[in-house]
């Protein structure tokens, strides 16, 4: 996660990408940082505004993979 001090990636002003169309293109460049097995995810959307928030929790019995760095 980003400090409140950093801003978000941005396209230059004026500049909106929508390859289908409908949705706007996210301008960040993301890198897999880790993968997280044996859990839930849930996908919330705002009820009012369609903002959407990820979060996931661990299932109770996994634990770390011991071949994981």
């Amino acid at each position: 996660m980003s400090s409140d001090n950093e801003k978000r990636c941005q396209f230059p002003d004026g500049v909106t990408i929508r390859p289908d169309g409908v949705n706007e293109l996210d301008p960040c460049f993301y890198e897999e940082i880790e993968t997280v097995k044996h859990c839930t995810v849930h996908v919330l959307r705002c009820q009012r505004c369609g903002h959407i928030e990820i979060e996931w929790e661990r299932e109770s019995a996994s634990e770390p993979d011991e071949e994981e760095g």
